[in-house]
């Protein structure tokens, strides 16, 4: 948010920095038509653009919040001529979040390029998920999207490694001797022994 709005040429800055310092292959931003001549001018320096409509989380203050798009004729019919706009602008795919299933069908249909959805069925090219959501990596209580689906529970899991460390520090199982230690010579330990029982005998003398 803030790195490609102001203009093209400050998009297009963004994303070359992005290439040359962040070593990425592509870049995504948010917007349907209005991002046509920004997407135009990243793509015409040779940068790949990822689109992104439906639900742009970056400007969900001027969508109402998190809501579904696409949902009414008029709608859906914008969401259309956004994926148009961002695929003659140059970029190489589109992105479609929170969007009825029917309806991203339909404009996956109507494009040249691949659709990836999120939130908009399985009518489009592919499909992605944040990793936190689906391998369930979040405190129990977090509101979830309807779309998401949990593939695990990486959470519970680490939770139930964390009260184990503790219950075996505090309980002194761990660490085990010999099996989470390092070993000494039995030699150079009594050495050692030797010499703090002297140094603590002088400071007792003294």
């Amino acid at each position: 948010m803030g790195s490609y709005e102001i203009s093209p040429s400050q998009a297009l800055a963004t994303s070359i920095r992005f290439l040359k310092t962040g070593r990425v292959h592509a870049v995504k931003l948010e917007g349907g038509a209005s991002m046509a001549p920004t997407i135009a001018a990243i793509t015409g320096a040779g940068i790949p653009v990822l689109a992104h409509i439906g639900l742009t989380p970056q400007r969900q203050h001027a969508l109402g919040g998190f809501r579904v798009q696409g949902k009414t004729h008029s709608s859906a019919a914008t969401l259309l001529a956004d994926a148009r706009a961002v695929q003659d602008a140059g970029a190489f795919a589109v992105l479609i979040e929170c969007v009825p299933a029917e309806v991203a069908a339909l404009v996956t249909r109507e494009l040249r390029v691949p659709t990836i959805g999120i939130g908009a069925g399985s009518g489009c090219s592919g499909q992605v998920l944040v990793y936190v959501d689906m391998s369930g990596y979040f405190p129990p209580g977090r509101m979830m999207p309807k779309f998401v689906k949990r593939y695990g529970d990486v959470w519970g899991e680490a939770m139930g490694a964390v009260v184990k460390y503790k219950e075996e520090v505090k309980g002194r199982l761990y660490p085990e001797m010999g099996t989470h230690t390092y070993p000494i010579a039995e030699g150079e330990l009594r050495e050692f022994e030797k010499a703090v029982e002297r140094e603590s005998g002088e400071g007792l003398g003294r």
